[in-house]
C-alpha cells in the first residue's frame, strides 16, 4: 500500500519537490555569490572566505578563523558595492561575516550507526522494490533491513 506522503526519488531529484527545488535555487544563488565575492577579494583572503547564505537583502560569508574575519570586515563596504554591481537581482545591503567553528582537538568521537524508524525502513523496501539497477536494489534492501 502506497503512504499518501511517499514522494517517488525520480520526483525528488527532478524537482517537482518544492523544498527540494527551493533548495537547488538557493544552492544556485551562493554558487553565483561565491563567483562575485571571490573576483572582489585578493589572495589570500579569497581562499580563506565563502558565502555560506542569502537571506533577502543579507549575505553571509564564513572565514576559516577570527583572523581572516577580522580583515574581510574591513573590506565589506567594498565588497557591497562589487557584489552589487554584477547583480541582476534586488541589491544586497548587508554582509555578515561569520567565523567557520572550529574543530575539537583530539580524536573525533567514534559515529554512532544510524537508526531508521520504521516508516523509513517501509520507504526503503519500497523504493528499492521500484529500482532497476541491482547493485543499488541489493544495497537499500541492506539499508532497510538495520535494527532501529
Amino acid at each position: 500500500m502506497k503512504d499518501s506522503r511517499t514522494v517517488p526519488v525520480r520526483d525528488l531529484i527532478s524537482g517537482a519537490s518544492p523544498s527540494i527545488s527551493r533548495l537547488a535555487a538557493v544552492a544556485k544563488e551562493i554558487k553565483v555569490f561565491n563567483r562575485l565575492v571571490e573576483s572582489a577579494l585578493n589572495e589570500p583572503l579569497r581562499s580563506h572566505a565563502k558565502v555560506a547564505n542569502v537571506d533577502g537583502d543579507r549575505l553571509v560569508v564564513q572565514c576559516d578563523s577570527p583572523a581572516w574575519s577580522a580583515r574581510a570586515r574591513l573590506l565589506v563596504p567594498r565588497l557591497l558595492e562589487s557584489v552589487n554591481r554584477e547583480l541582476t537581482r534586488s541589491p544586497i545591503r548587508h554582509i555578515q561575516i561569520i567565523t567557520r567553528p572550529e574543530q575539537p582537538e583530539g580524536n573525533p568521537p567514534k559515529p554512532r550507526r544510524a537508526q531508521i524508524s520504521e516508516q523509513t525502513r517501509r520507504l526503503l523496501e519500497n523504493v528499492a522494490a521500484g529500482i532497476e539497477n541491482p547493485g543499488l536494489r541489493r544495497t537499500l534492501s541492506r539499508l532497510a533491513k538495520r535494527e532501529p
